[in-house]
């Protein structure tokens, strides 16, 4: 919650994003202690957790540590031609990065995605969709004072950077498009709320007079996020809103699917006659409501837009970086020494606005190597949640698994024209669902048999073997365990 609140930044240095690393620390230790512990669960997800925190630390050293510049650092090579250059390059030893100073606070930066990834691995199930609750939560709270800086106008004081878009909804980030990849996580967890609900309703045999309050009030968070999004004037954030309605459609169909029965209940359709009700509504709606200003954003010619020029010389300074790039949080000023006079955008290259490109110039081939074992795993996991998952994985997790991988993909795209992932509230986003596709932590289940005449249990089992002791499953627990009761 307090990267959430906090952490809607669009660079480095704010009050806010240095509370939230502070707080991530001891957040960061105790996920690590699990792989201290005698637990095998808990130890085996530490150990991950701390492998993790060791590739990431040992990067970080590498871009630190001195060097022969004019051997390995192609950042000093690059900029030791530039006529004027901010830096001081000696004949001797020195660092990788060639700022760095910027590359230890971006390394202060990872810290926080990298605490809640390695606590939320600790985490059981049921604890995860808690989570996913209170981040559909603050999602509604963020969109409703979206909502009221729209309806104050550009004096508004509910807007909390001074930097920022002072005519479209921002909610607690300084930038719109920001805002616009918090409301698409929010529209995915919100159908997945709607698609709970009513398979809530339709398992518990609820009347359809009470089921509908609960149905209509998802229902009506779809519809309102999407009114959100055409306030925010993102033109990348609709764009992708599109492809995760797409998502979240085929991704309620095979849960219909792995669950489809040959005689359905006359509310099941009901059911599903609401959600495309629901579906058509929200459209209609957010077209009607926010159109016309949306469309705004398309006045001006796309191909004259800024990000082409910035993304093209990011990439050309890369490749001259090679091969271990300029430093981690050094793009500013890297950028500075070969900026184009003709591309010059008064603060507008605070980044390069594609995460592909400024990683390749700040990492090298290392951080490549990285991303593309990232992708290679993370391809992995959406197969599996979206191919075949394991037939003893409970439903809500493989439903968590397929929201899960859809979040993480709309932040990917969206960072291939913007930086979502470079604020500290969509980057412990991220990582959140991220930890999402790894199995959860087991807890312990307790069976109880009833009694042959159906009265009671008469013996408790378990079914894993119990925190702290030694039992082979399988087997009754020894008579001191035995809970003999009668009655109910």
């Amino acid at each position: 919650m307090a990267s959430l609140v906090l952490g809607g930044g669009t660079h480095s240095g704010f009050l806010g994003d240095v509370v939230v690393q502070l707080l991530s620390i001891p957040l960061l230790i105790l996920a690590l202690w699990p792989a201290f512990s005698d637990e095998p669960a808990r130890q085996e997800k530490g150990r991950i957790a701390l492998a993790l925190c060791g590739g990431l630390t040992l990067v970080v050293v590498l871009q630190v540590l001195p060097f022969p510049f004019d051997i390995w650092s192609g950042g000093a090579r690059l900029l030791s031609g530039a006529a004027e250059t901010p830096f001081t390059l000696p004949s001797s030893w020195t660092p990788l990065s060639i700022a760095p100073q910027a590359t230890w606070a971006a390394a202060a930066s990872l810290v926080v995605p990298l605490a809640i990834f390695c606590s939320v691995l600790q985490l059981d199930l049921t604890q995860r969709m808690m989570l996913c609750w209170v981040v559909l939560g603050f999602g509604v709270v963020s969109l409703a004072l979206g909502f009221i800086q729209v309806a104050a106008g550009v004096e508004s004081s509910l807007r909390f950077f001074e930097i920022t878009n002072p005519t479209e909804a921002v909610g607690f980030f300084a930038n719109r498009n920001h805002f616009a990849a918090l409301l698409n996580v929010t529209l995915v967890l919100s159908a997945l709320w709607l698609n709970a609900t009513m398979e809530s309703s339709l398992k518990s045999g609820a009347s359809w007079t009470r089921s509908i309050l609960w149905l209509a009030a998802a229902g009506t968070l779809v519809v309102a996020v999407l009114a959100g999004l055409m306030l925010a004037r993102s033109r990348a954030g609709v764009f992708i809103a599109a492809g995760v309605l797409a998502g979240v459609a085929a991704m309620i169909i095979l849960h219909r699917l792995s669950e489809h029965t040959s005689e359905e209940p006359q509310h099941t359709w009901r059911g599903r006659r609401f959600s495309l009700a629901v579906a058509i509504f929200a459209a209609l709606f957010a077209v009607q409501f926010g159109l016309a200003g949306f469309l705004t954003r398309f006045e001006s010619n796309m191909a004259d837009d800024a990000r082409i020029p910035l993304t093209k010389t990011t990439l050309e300074t890369a490749l001259k970086g090679l091969p271990f790039g300029t430093g981690l949080g050094s793009f500013v000023p890297v950028y500075t020494t070969v900026e184009k006079r003709a591309d010059a955008t008064a603060g507008f290259a605070n980044r390069a606005h594609n995460d592909l490109a400024e990683i390749l110039l700040e990492t090298g081939i290392i951080g490549v190597v990285l991303l593309v074992a990232f992708l290679g795993w993370f391809g992995l996991k959406v197969m599996t949640a979206w191919g075949r998952p394991p037939r003893d994985d409970d439903p809500r997790q493989v439903t968590l698994a397929r929201a899960a991988t859809l979040i993480m993909a709309l932040l990917l795209a969206h960072s291939l024209v913007d930086y979502p992932l470079r604020t500290t509230a969509l980057s412990a986003t991220f990582a959140f669902f991220s930890a999402l596709l790894v199995s959860p932590v087991s807890v312990p289940r307790f069976e109880l048999p009833k009694s042959p005449s159906g009265e009671g249990c008469v013996r408790q089992r378990h079914t894993e073997a119990p925190v702290g002791g030694a039992w082979t499953p399988g087997v009754p627990w020894p008579e001191s365990w035995q809970n003999r009761t009668t009655g109910t």
